[in-house]
């Protein structure tokens, strides 16, 4: 039985949404539901409006507090434009006080049964580096880091450092993670997410403000502003 098996290289990022089970378990839950419904609904119509201005180089599948973003080959030109796609996603959703964390990874992607089933080493590797983040933040993985690399792609250019990553399990000293700065170059202005998250990290539960606060440290360390 053929169940249209699919298995090529590809440029894959896996977000989750923080603190989710909480959201759906609020005491008011219709009310927190339909929120939730609410910035869901903003998100992904943003979404896919980025995702269809990418030549189909790029698509993205969505479940309960997962969303899957994956270019349609190996090649290196599609970065670019994923990576593009997963910078505004962070950064909407956090406008939308939405938190949520990502891993970028490169490597084997497997599809299955209509594509219902998702697996392969670069599905894996962002799925374990993603949820070992202690942020509300976006990372390149060491696949990922090391394709580009080897493809004189400094990921330094183009927005991301590699070091004071909010991680547990890994260390935050792994030179092939990198973390985006929530900014490409340099400013004259504050982060504008910052409002946000201080919101957020006041309506946090206890156990979660420790993300927001990593965050916020983060930012403000690495988010490079010129002097005046």
């Amino acid at each position: 039985m053929d169940h249209q098996w699919e298995t090529f290289q590809a440029w894959v990022a896996h977000f989750d949404i923080l603190g989710f089970k909480s959201m759906i378990e609020h005491e008011d839950q219709s009310l927190a539901l339909k929120i939730l419904k609410s910035k869901l609904d903003e998100v992904i119509v943003k979404l896919k409006s980025e995702i269809e201005s990418k030549d189909e180089c790029v698509d993205f599948q969505f479940y309960a507090d997962t969303f899957i973003f994956y270019s349609k080959s190996e090649k290196i030109n599609d970065y670019p434009l994923l990576v593009r796609a997963c910078k505004n996603f962070i950064n909407e959703c956090i406008y939308r006080r939405l938190p949520v964390r990502g891993a970028i990874s490169y490597g084997e992607l497997i599809f299955g049964h209509n594509r219902k089933i998702i697996i392969g080493s670069a599905f894996l590797e962002s799925y374990v580096y993603g949820e070992d983040q202690n942020w509300i933040g976006l990372i390149l993985t060491p696949s990922a880091s090391s394709q580009l690399i080897d493809h004189n792609l400094l990921p330094i250019r183009h927005g991301f450092i590699n070091r004071d990553i909010p991680m547990r399990k890994f260390s935050i000293f792994e030179d092939k993670i990198y973390a985006y700065r929530f900014i490409n170059g340099s400013t004259n202005y504050k982060c504008p997410l910052l409002p946000y998250l201080n919101e957020m990290l006041q309506q946090a539960s206890q156990r979660e403000k420790v993300k927001f606060i990593n965050t916020i440290k983060f930012i403000e360390k690495h988010y490079t502003v010129h002097s005046s």
